[in-house]
């Protein structure tokens, strides 16, 4: 691996400059390495790495560089033939959308002026509209009262993507888009209650605050921590929708310049990453050779096909054609970010409670519980770090991650690492 590997900067709209893809493919390319040989060769495999949520440049490249670095001790132990491999990373401008343990912390006994705090911080780190920012802060000292509420609602409502561009899979919720104001606060008051509960938190875990929610029903949440969790909805789909942009766009004419060099591309994605890449894998002309999705923040029907009940998934196509090796995917209830925004999209959609957060649930994610409703799926365990797993192509390996990832962002060590060689190797030298 070339450490830290090379990266292609995609702005808002899901484009980048076609030349840089061209000069990123080109470095990649030449400055492929493995076991015994000497750097510099032409690599014969190339790693694409796309991070997910709240990543700086900084970050980014850090994440980058320890999965590369990972991988690479992973090739040190195994016999890789004259497989040569590279990588290079993606960097994108994504939003804050959770916290890494999904749970708003703010103490039970915290003051007013620090809930309005933690609101204007939130709204700084998930509104990236300069003026929707200013409104909103300005509105944070207004939510106690029902035309202070509705007015926020309606400055959100203004940043979020047009329903049609987010119908795929778990589409946006009625309520967020058209619903009341003062109904909505009391709807997500109650889904991070209920929640909260039924995930194990045992309570109403971070939505302690000051400040009765006067008229919601429940007097111990603070209209302040409500609109924070209703910033986070706002971003999980605006990041939805510049995610499928980003993919459809400068990812996929990356694949298609990077296989124009003759090498395997192999894909991986964390967090909203994961959803760039699937949608790359469905877009692009050419097939990549596998796929890896960490914690993915997208839905766990993607990959399923059409029943009675919905459409098929919207990466349908990236299974059955896209990807010629494995798509293997990460997932555990330990990453409470995905488990429990989705369970709280889930309430805000109406659908039924005792389903939240689980495989029944349609607003269920792929890093909570895998790809389900998929024939091709298959249930494993994550497992050390030297373990040797039998990925098959064409199918959608599961990787049940309880024991190595405690939160949505712990998706670097070793373990991680060796399933994703295992995915690229997977792919026999044959293969076109």
């Amino acid at each position: 691996m070339r450490i830290p590997p090379d990266e292609l900067l995609v702005d808002a709209t899901g484009a980048a400059d076609p030349q840089e893809i061209a000069d990123v493919a080109k470095a990649a390319v030449a400055g492929g390495t493995g076991v015994g040989v000497g750097g510099g060769e032409r690599a014969t495999d190339v790693l694409v790495l796309v991070h997910g949520w709240n990543e700086t440049h900084l970050g980014a490249t850090v994440l980058y560089t320890r999965l590369a670095d990972g991988v690479a001790d992973a090739i040190a132990r195994r016999d890789v033939g004259e497989r040569r491999f590279a990588a290079l990373g993606v960097v994108w401008p994504s939003l804050r959308w959770a916290d890494a343990d999904g749970v708003l912390q703010t103490g039970g006994g915290a003051a007013l002026g620090d809930d309005v705090q933690l609101l204007h911080q939130a709204i700084g780190q998930s509104v990236d509209d300069a003026a929707a920012g200013a409104d909103l802060r300005a509105l944070a000292t207004r939510l106690g009262t029902p035309a202070g509420r509705a007015e926020f609602v309606a400055t959100l409502r203004r940043r979020l993507p047009d329903p049609a561009a987010v119908a795929d899979d778990d589409p946006l919720p009625l309520a967020l888009a058209h619903g009341e104001a003062d109904e909505l606060f009391a709807t997500v008051a109650e889904a991070d209650v209920t929640a909260e509960l039924l995930l194990g938190g045992g309570g109403s875990g971070g939505l302690g605050g000051s400040g009765g929610a006067a008229g919601f029903g429940f007097p111990d949440l603070s209209p302040l921590v409500i609109a924070r969790r209703l910033i986070g909805i706002t971003s999980y789909y605006t990041m939805k929708e510049r995610a499928g942009l980003v993919g459809t766009g400068a990812v996929a004419r990356l694949v298609e310049e990077l296989r124009a060099h003759d090498v395997r591309v192999h894909l991986a994605g964390h967090s909203f990453g994961a959803r760039v890449v699937s949608a790359a894998a469905t877009t692009a002309g050419v097939p990549v050779h596998s796929l890896t999705l960490l914690q993915g923040a997208f839905s766990h029907v993607g990959f399923a096909p059409s029943d009675v009940d919905r459409p098929a998934g919207a990466f349908r196509p990236a299974l059955t054609d896209g990807v010629l090796g494995p798509v293997v995917a990460t997932h555990t209830h330990n990453d409470r970010a995905v488990t429990f925004a989705y369970a709280v999209a889930s309430r805000v959609a109406r659908q039924v409670a005792d389903a939240f957060g689980g495989p029944d649930d349609p607003y269920g994610g792929i890093g909570a519980n895998g790809a389900v409703g998929t024939p091709e799926a298959v249930f494993e365990e994550l497992a050390d770090r030297d373990a040797t797993y039998a990925f098959v192509p064409g199918r959608v390996h599961n990787l049940r991650a309880d024991r190595f990832v405690l939160n949505h962002l712990d998706v670097r060590g070793p373990e991680i690492a060796n399933a994703l060689l295992q995915a690229m190797l997977t792919t026999t030298p044959t293969q076109p």
